[in-house]
């Protein structure tokens, strides 16, 4: 992993190639996002917050997609207001993450976000000039020592670790109830056990509540230094080839173990700063789950560049097109409304809908400041164009425009 983390370096040379190879797919997919963003602006506001929410419930879908997993859109929505109709899998619980993710992104202004202190903060990873430290815990006879850290653990001589290996054979040989054809396995166990000693600590609380089965050798600092130079780098490049690049680095580089899914959302902010996208945050991620492109390490620069271009507009796209079905649902559910008293709420509540993923009984009667049997009312009144019921039951029921 060290040789492709210091493998990824873009001379002079090649950046030009780069830009001559994919000024046709950057010039298309700018233009397809610009559209759409502009759009956006014109909408209505309603219809525009709808839109944007809808697309951050798809690219968390789309991104827990790409990692192999799966997803139903109505369960995640569910689980992020809290009306679960079962229990969340994981693959729910890290799609819940990510929209929140989003939603936090998409709110703070992109200079925050991509600040160098704040990325480090959000990852996780100390400052490149904090010295080592080596903490002294407290053993359970309340003396105090000094404790190596685990990548000093992990130096320690392979004889010496032979050696331990065979010490520790030697007393499972030792046990008369030890079973021969079980040899091997009580090896690989003993093995097992002294690589997961060496790099966690249990010699305190603490050290046992962080156990950690990642590599230490694994360095998110240096990588994440060589993605902030790449993000540096691509400021003299076009925008939209720029953001292509920053993300083709980080699905690379890899900066974080357990946020992979984070590149997505920064490249997406990279659009927001560079003034491409000023009204949304684009669902990089969806575009690249709808088109036929999958990046892969072992693909050239050029072919994983113009891959993910291709992913922006097919984003964009999608975004088009689902604004459509979005203002085509919302006419449908305002013929209801016609006629009504100039009082009449009716026309507040069609606008929920369009702007939420999902609509209960108790947010709607808090929203619009009417009674909980007002709602169902007017529920009854919306008649064959209300949106679609999404749990099931015959109480605590939700819907939403999907």
């Amino acid at each position: 992993m060290a040789m492709k983390t210091m493998s990824y370096d873009l001379s002079f040379a090649d950046r030009q190639a780069l830009v001559s190879d994919c000024a046709a797919a950057a010039e298309i997919a700018a233009i397809v996002l610009a559209r759409f963003d502009e759009r956006l602006l014109r909408a209505d506001p309603v219809l525009a917050e709808g839109a944007r929410q809808r697309g951050h419930a798809f690219e968390a879908q789309a991104l827990i997609g790409l990692t192999g997993g799966v997803c139903p859109l109505e369960d995640l929505v569910l689980h992020d207001a809290s009306t679960d109709v079962r229990a969340p899998t994981r693959e729910i619980t890290r799609a819940a993450a990510i929209l929140d993710e989003r939603r936090r992104l998409a709110r703070r202004e992109p200079a925050d976000v991509l600040s160098p202190s704040a990325l480090r903060l959000r990852l996780g990873i100390e400052t490149l000039d904090e010295p080592d430290r080596t903490e002294r815990v407290p053993t359970w006879s309340g003396a105090v020592k000094k404790t190596a850290a685990p990548w000093e653990q992990r130096g320690l001589d392979d004889d010496d670790e032979g050696r331990g290996d065979e010490e520790d054979l030697d007393l499972e040989d030792e046990d008369d109830h030890a079973d021969p054809a079980f040899a091997d396995i009580d090896a690989l166990l003993v093995r097992t056990r002294k690589k997961l000693d060496a790099w966690n600590d249990l010699s305190s609380d603490a050290g046992r509540r962080n156990l950690t089965l990642r590599d230490p050798a694994y360095d998110p600092a240096g990588r994440f230094a060589r993605w902030l130079a790449i993000l540096e780098e691509g400021k003299g490049l076009p925008a939209i080839l720029a953001t292509a690049l920053t993300l083709d680095a980080w699905l690379w580089l890899e900066p974080s173990e357990r946020s992979g899914e984070l590149g997505f959302a920064l490249a997406a902010t990279v659009l927001r700063q560079r003034g491409v996208t000023m009204a949304h945050l684009p669902a990089i991620g969806l575009g690249l789950r709808r088109g036929r492109f999958r990046w892969s390490p072992h693909q050239v620069l050029s072919a994983r560049v113009a891959g993910l271009l291709g992913a922006f507009g097919e984003a964009a796209a999608f975004g088009q097109a689902d604004l459509d079905r979005l203002t085509l649902a919302r006419a449908v559910m305002l013929r209801r409304c016609e006629g009504r008293r100039g009082n009449s709420k009716l026309a507040e509540l069609v606008d929920l809908f369009v702007s939420a993923p999902l609509v209960t009984v108790q947010l709607a009667a808090a929203r619009l400041e009417v009674s909980p049997q007002a709602v169902e009312a007017m529920l009854k009144e919306l008649g064959g164009s209300l949106p679609r019921e999404l749990t099931g039951r015959k109480r605590y029921r939700a819907w939403g425009t999907l």
